[in-house]
C-alpha cells in the first residue's frame, strides 16, 4: 500500500500478504489500538502539530471505526494498525497523514498488547473471584460431611468434603494474586518510544501514558518498542492458575466416578456414551483439566517466538501475540464453566462412609507416643500390623488379643476401637489449618476476606479501564 511505495518496487501478492498479515489476531486489540491512537493524536494537538477543530473529527472518526472492519480488510494493509490509518486518511486528512508522527508501530502494539492483557487480568481475576468464592461456599455447607483425604491415590486420612474444596480455594486466591502481581509487570507504558531509539517528536510519554491508564514508564525505548517479557510473566501466572483448575477438574473427575460416588454434580455437566446408554461421564471437568496442557502449550510457544532476537523488532513478534490470546481466552472460559460446576457440587452416596477404619491408625500410633507407651517409630511398626490383620478380615477381638501381646495395657487396646472411628480421628487433629469442622469454618472466613479484595481489585481495574475509553474516546 502506499506506505511502502517510497521504498519498495512492485505490489505485493494476497498470498504473500495473507501470509505476513496479523489481522486475524489483531481483533483482539482493536479497542486498545484506537485508544492508543486518540492518546497519540492528543499529544500531537498539545505539540501544536495538530488543531483543535481536527483533532475533535478525528476523535470522532476513531469512535465511529467499524468493529467489523479488519475482517474484510485489504491483507496488504498488513495490520490493524495501517486499516486504522487509512480510514483515518479518508475520513480526516488532515490526521491521518500525520498519524505516524513520532508513533511506530513497534511502540504502539506493545501498548495496545499491554492494555488488552491488563484488561484480560482483571476479567479472569473477577471471574477466578467467583469461582473461589463457589468453592467457599461449598466448603463451609461442607465443613461436617466426612470424606476421605488421599495421597498416592489412596484413601490416606479422614477428612471433610469442605476441607478438599477449601484447599482448592485456597490454591486458587493464591494464584489470582500471582495474576495481580503479573499486572504491574504488564502495565507500564512504552507508547512514545518510537521505533527502536527513540524520536525527534518531543512527546511527554509519562502524561501519554497516564492518560491511558498505565502505572509506570518502560523508559529504555529499544526495550519499550521489543521486548515481550512481559507476556512471558502473564503466562506464568496464567499457568499457575491452570495448574488449580486442571487439578480441581481431575479431583471432580475422580469423585464422581466413584461407585457409589464421592460427590455429585448437575446432569448438565455429564454426558452420556453414543453406544452405552448406562454412562454418566463427567465431561466437562475431564475438557476442564486440559487447562494445564493448553496454557503450558501456549507458554512454550510464547517463548519460542519471542526469543533468540537480535536487536529492535522484527516480525516475528508478531506470532506471539495468538498465544497469549489463546491462553486467556481458554482459562477466561474454564474459569466460566467451572464456577457454575462447581455450584452444582453435593456430597456423593459414597460420602460420609467411605472411609476406611484403618485411616486412624497414624493417629493411634501417635496416641500411644503422646502418652507415653512406646516411641513413636516402634508404634508405626505396630499399627502396621494391626492394618494388615483388619484388612485381611481378622475380628476386632483378635487383633485386640495381638496388641495385648505386644505389651500394651487394657486402657490402649480399648482406644483402639476410638481410632477406628474416622469421625473421632478428625476430632483428634489439633494443628491449625486441620480437616476438623471448626477450622474449615475458621478457614472459609478468611478465605472470603482474601475474595472479596481481589474482586474488589479487579472491578475497581475494570472501572479504570471504563474511564479511560470515556476519556479518551467517549465510549461508555
Amino acid at each position: 500500500m502506499a506506505f511502502r511505495r517510497g521504498r519498495l518496487e512492485g505490489e505485493v501478492p494476497e498470498r504473500v500478504a495473507r501470509y505476513t498479515s496479523s489481522l486475524e489476531e489483531d481483533e483482539e486489540i482493536l479497542e486498545e489500538v484506537l485508544l492508543v491512537n486518540a492518546a497519540h493524536l492528543r499529544s500531537l494537538n498539545r505539540l501544536g502539530f495538530l488543531e483543535d477543530e481536527v483533532l475533535r473529527r478525528a476523535i470522532e472518526a476513531l469512535r465511529s471505526f467499524p468493529r467489523d472492519a479488519l475482517r474484510s480488510a485489504d491483507p496488504r494493509l498488513e495490520d490493524v494498525h495501517m486499516v486504522v490509518e487509512e480510514y483515518l486518511r479518508s475520513s480526516v486528512p488532515e490526521a491521518g497523514e500525520n498519524l505516524a508522527l513520532g508513533k511506530s508501530r513497534n511502540d504502539a502494539v506493545s501498548a495496545a498488547i499491554r492494555m488488552r492483557l491488563r484488561r484480560y487480568i482483571a476479567e479472569i481475576v473477577l471471574s477466578g473471584s467467583k469461582l473461589a468464592e463457589a468453592l467457599i461456599a461449598k466448603a463451609e455447607e461442607n465443613a461436617a460431611i466426612l470424606f476421605p483425604l488421599f495421597t498416592h491415590e489412596q484413601p490416606a486420612a479422614p477428612g471433610t468434603l469442605g476441607f478438599v474444596l477449601s484447599a482448592h480455594a485456597s490454591r486458587l486466591l493464591k494464584a489470582l494474586r500471582q495474576l495481580v502481581h503479573a499486572y504491574r509487570d504488564v502495565n507500564e507504558s512504552p507508547l512514545g518510544a518510537g521505533p527502536v531509539g527513540g524520536t525527534s517528536v518531543p512527546h511527554d510519554r509519562r502524561t501519554i501514558g497516564e492518560e491511558l491508564g498505565f502505572d509506570g514508564l518502560v523508559e529504555n525505548a529499544l526495550e519499550a518498542s521489543s521486548s515481550r517479557d512481559f507476556g512471558v510473566t502473564f503466562l506464568a501466572a496464567l499457568l499457575r492458575v491452570a495448574i488449580v483448575l486442571a487439578d480441581l477438574s481431575e479431583e471432580l473427575v475422580r469423585y464422581a466416578s466413584f461407585d457409589p460416588p464421592l460427590l455429585d454434580m448437575n446432569d448438565v455437566y455429564y454426558s452420556t456414551s453414543s453406544i452405552m446408554p448406562h454412562k454418566r461421564n463427567p465431561v466437562v471437568a475431564e475438557v476442564a483439566r486440559t487447562s494445564l496442557s493448553k496454557v503450558l502449550g501456549e507458554l512454550v510457544r510464547f517463548s519460542v517466538n519471542v526469543g533468540r532476537r537480535f536487536g529492535g523488532y522484527v516480525l516475528d513478534l508478531q506470532e506471539s501475540t495468538e498465544p497469549i490470546w489463546r491462553g486467556a481466552r481458554w482459562v477466561m472460559e474454564s474459569v466460566v464453566v467451572m464456577d457454575a460446576m462447581v455450584r452444582s457440587i453435593r456430597p456423593g452416596k459414597a460420602s460420609g462412609t467411605s472411609v476406611p477404619i484403618v485411616t486412624g491408625l497414624t493417629e493411634y500410633a501417635a496416641w500411644l507416643t503422646m502418652t507415653g507407651r512406646m516411641p513413636f517409630r516402634r508404634a508405626h511398626y505396630l499399627c502396621g500390623r494391626v492394618a494388615s490383620m483388619l484388612i485381611s478380615g481378622s475380628p476386632i477381638e483378635s487383633v485386640q488379643e495381638f496388641l495385648r501381646g505386644s505389651g500394651l495395657d487394657e486402657d490402649a487396646v480399648a482406644e483402639l476401637e476410638d481410632f477406628l472411628n474416622p469421625e473421632r480421628v478428625l476430632n483428634s487433629y489439633a494443628v491449625t489449618g486441620s480437616a476438623r469442622e471448626d477450622e474449615v469454618r475458621r478457614m472459609v472466613v478468611e478465605l472470603r476476606r482474601e475474595c472479596e479484595e481481589l474482586r474488589s481489585w479487579a472491578e475497581e481495574r475494570l472501572r479504570a479501564e471504563a474511564e479511560c475509553r470515556k476519556r479518551l474516546l467517549g465510549i461508555t
